[in-house]
C-alpha cells in the first residue's frame, strides 16, 4: 500500500505547484503529513534540484523509483520540487524585476546625459558658428577694403593728371578683374559676408550678373588700349604685361563660355556630364582669376606706373593683390578637389 501510495503521489500534475493559496495551506498541509519528517537523502536531493530544470527532473524520477527502497519517506518529491519551483520564479521575477528597473533607470540616465550632452554640442556649434561668422566678417572686410583701396588707387593715379583714352584701360580691367570677378566667385564659394546667406540660386544669379558685368567692362578695357595703340602708332603685345593680359582675356572669354555651358549643363548632360562642366569652369575660372591679378600686378610695375610711385608703394601693392588672390581662390580650389574626387569614386 505504500508503494501504491508513493506512486499516486508521484504522479501528481506538475501544475500542482499553483494549487496552494497565500496562506500558506501547502506548507500547512505537509506539516500535518506524517511524511513531513525528511530524510537526509531526500534533502540533498532537494538541494541539488537547484541546479537546472534536466537535473531536477531527473533526480525526481530517479527519486520516485527508488521510493520502494525509502520505508517512510518523509516528503513528496513534486511537493519537493513545487516548492523549489516557486521559489525560484520567485527569485527570477525579482530579478528580471531588479534588472528591468535598472534598465529603466539607465535608459531615464542615458537619456538625460543625451539630451545635455545634444544641448552642449548644439551650444558648442552656434559658439562656432558666432566664431567663424566674426572671423569671416573680419577677414571680408580686410579683403574688401584691399580690393576697393587697390582698385581706387590704381583708378586714381589714371586720372590724376589727365583724362585720355588710355585711362580707361587700367580702370576697367582693375574694376573688372579685382572687384567685381573677386566678389563673383567669393558670392558663388560661399565667402562673400552680403551674400553667403542666400540661397544657392540666388547666388548663382549674383554670380552671373557680376561675372556679366566684369567681362563687359574687360572687354571695354581691352578695346580702349587696343585703340590707344593704333592712335599711337605703336606695336602690339611687345612688353610681358601685354602679353599676359591678352592671354588673361581670352582664357576670360572662354571662362565666361564655360560658365554658360556649366549653367545649362543638366540639359546638355548628354554631351558632358555635369560634374565634369563644373570641374572644368572651376578650373579654367580659378586659372584666368589668377592669371587676372598676375595682369595688374605687372601693370603695378609697368614704366607707365613707375614715373610717379616709389618702390614701396608697388611693393605694397603687389602684397595686396596677393593677398587678396589667395583669399578669393581657395575655396574654388578646394571645391574643384572636392568634385574631382567625386568624379573619379563614380567613374572608377
Amino acid at each position: 500500500m505504500k508503494n501504491e501510495e508513493n506512486e499516486s503521489d508521484s504522479n501528481v500534475p506538475y501544475s500542482r505547484m499553483g494549487a496552494f493559496d497565500s496562506s500558506g495551506s501547502l506548507e500547512s498541509r505537509d506539516r500535518s503529513d506524517p511524511r513531513h519528517h525528511q530524510d537526509p537523502r531526500t534533502t540533498e536531493s532537494v538541494q541539488d534540484h537547484q541546479g537546472s530544470d534536466n537535473r531536477q527532473r531527473s533526480q525526481r524520477t530517479n527519486s520516485t523509483n527508488d521510493s520502494d527502497l525509502i520505508s517512510e519517506p518523509v516528503m513528496d518529491e513534486v511537493e519537493a520540487d513545487e516548492i523549489i519551483s516557486a521559489a525560484e520564479g520567485f527569485g527570477s521575477g525579482a530579478r528580471r524585476g531588479s534588472t528591468q528597473s535598472t534598465t529603466d533607470k539607465q535608459q531615464v540616465v542615458y537619456g538625460k546625459t543625451t539630451t545635455a550632452t545634444r544641448t552642449a554640442q548644439q551650444q558648442q556649434q552656434q559658439a562656432t558658428i558666432r566664431m567663424l561668422s566674426i572671423r569671416l566678417l573680419l577677414v571680408n572686410l580686410l579683403a574688401n577694403f584691399l580690393m576697393f583701396a587697390i582698385a581706387g588707387f590704381i583708378t586714381y593715379h589714371c586720372f590724376n593728371k589727365a583724362t585720355v583714352l588710355f585711362s580707361w584701360h587700367p580702370t576697367f580691367m582693375s574694376i573688372g578683374y579685382f572687384i567685381l570677378m573677386s566678389q563673383a566667385v567669393l558670392t558663388l564659394s560661399g565667402a562673400n559676408l552680403l551674400t553667403y546667406r542666400q540661397h544657392q540660386k540666388t547666388r548663382v544669379l549674383i554670380h552671373w550678373l557680376l561675372q556679366a558685368l566684369a567681362g563687359i567692362l574687360i572687354t571695354i578695357a581691352f578695346v580702349c588700349i587696343f585703340l590707344n595703340k593704333v592712335r599711337m602708332e605703336k606695336k602690339h603685345f611687345q612688353t610681358t604685361h601685354a602679353i599676359v593680359g591678352l592671354i588673361t582675356v581670352i582664357l576670360t572669354l572662354a571662362s565666361i563660355g564655360g560658365g554658360i555651358f556649366t549653367k545649362y549643363g543638366y540639359q546638355l548632360r548628354h554631351l558632358v556630364r555635369p560634374i565634369y562642366s563644373k570641374i572644368m569652369h572651376g578650373v579654367a575660372g580659378t586659372v584666368t582669376y589668377i592669371m587676372g591679378s598676375a595682369t595688374i600686378a605687372l601693370g603695378v610695375y609697368s614704366q607707365w606706373f613707375q614715373e610717379d610711385n616709389n618702390g614701396q608703394v608697388r611693393l605694397a601693392l603687389l602684397i595686396g593683390i596677393i593677398a587678396v588672390t589667395l583669399y578669393v581662390i581657395v575655396n574654388p580650389i578646394a571645391a574643384t578637389i572636392s568634385r574631382t574626387k567625386t568624379a573619379l569614386r563614380s567613374t572608377l
